[in-house]
């Protein structure tokens, strides 16, 4: 492990325990993640980086940001603020409003990669017309904003398959979503999306995510400068 990238969920001025940090805890996580860098600097390349949700409402909070981080990446785990959580996702209108949602962040270029865009997928109930569009849809935006995507190794498959109206599957990432993003020629990027240090020691959740998309010709990306990419969008963001 040569580098390594934090990216704790972005806070907001409205406290959400249990979900992400409180705003009064900015200046401790920007330090202490500053201070990792300097005192393991001859070891490893340590960034400041934070999973933000694009929110209109929260404009002010994402600018500093943007402004401050090595790098954002893009997790919309709500579609409005604390309201329309994409784990609770069952009608097609609230899939298009999603992906609306990643769209309008990568037309303001606040973002450097689209953490699991099939999150959704955690609740929907079968893979329908609705979620093959958006698949299509969030791969012409990667393609055209050159916005990577990620295959998730997180909790859609640490907590393994589930039961859905069209079979068993891990919740996500989903193979029809990364048989489109293959065709497509999508750039995509592992996430381990790690939320607990002991994980780091096992596999596990990789090889199950790996799993998934066994033998589809993704264009990783095994050798990419998120920070200096990062670096390039900030001067585009508005």
């Amino acid at each position: 492990l040569t580098t390594l990238g934090f990216s704790d969920h972005a806070a907001y001025p409205t406290p959400c325990p249990g979900l992400r940090m409180n705003i009064e805890q900015i200046p401790d996580y920007y330090q202490s993640i500053r201070s990792l860098q300097e005192k393991y600097a001859s070891q490893i390349n340590i960034h400041l980086g934070m999973e933000v949700e694009y929110y209109p409402s929260q404009w002010d909070t994402i600018r500093e940001y943007r402004k401050t981080l090595d790098y954002i990446i893009l997790g919309q785990h709500n579609l409005t603020i604390d309201k329309d959580s994409v784990y609770e996702f069952d009608n097609k209108d609230q899939v298009g409003r999603y992906v609306t949602c990643l769209e309008e962040a990568c037309q303001h270029y606040m973002c450097d990669y689209i953490a699991h865009p099939d999150v959704f997928l955690w609740n929907y109930p079968r893979i329908d017309e609705s979620v093959l569009n958006a698949a299509e849809k969030i791969a012409d935006i990667s393609r055209y904003y050159d916005i990577p995507l990620e295959l998730n190794c997180g909790t859609g498959v640490r907590i393994g398959k589930k039961e859905y109206l069209d079979g068993e599957r891990y919740a996500y990432p989903t193979r029809e979503f990364f048989e489109i993003f293959a065709k497509k020629k999508c750039p995509i990027i592992i996430g381990l999306d790690i939320h607990n240090p002991q994980h780091f020691l096992t596999e596990e959740n990789l090889n199950r995510a790996l799993s998934v998309v066994e033998g589809l010709p993704l264009n990783f990306l095994t050798d990419y400068d998120l920070v200096s990419k990062a670096k390039e969008r900030k001067k585009l963001f508005r």
